[in-house]
């Protein structure tokens, strides 16, 4: 099994955040001018895929929240 996909979330040295993600088949980034639209992106991706892990990363490093993501099926819609 592989691992998940990691979104991390970090404060850059000028104030703004960013959304790292790193996979198997795919390095992105994303910046916001704020902590609260870089949580609710990664949240967003996390859970539109069938496993993936987020993580808020302090200035120093240190893993500061981290938690993993896994849908029922991919898509994450339930059927009615």
């Amino acid at each position: 099994m592989t691992e998940a996909p990691l979104l991390s979330v970090t404060c850059t040295r000028d104030g703004v955040w960013s959304v790292n993600e790193r996979g198997p088949s795919r390095v992105a980034v994303a910046y916001f001018p704020s902590k609260w639209g870089a949580m609710r992106h990664a949240v967003r991706l996390a859970m539109a895929r069938p496993r993936c892990r987020v993580a808020l990363i302090e200035r120093d490093g240190a893993v500061r929240i981290e938690r993993d993501y896994r849908s029922g099926r991919a898509g994450g819609n339930a059927e009615a």
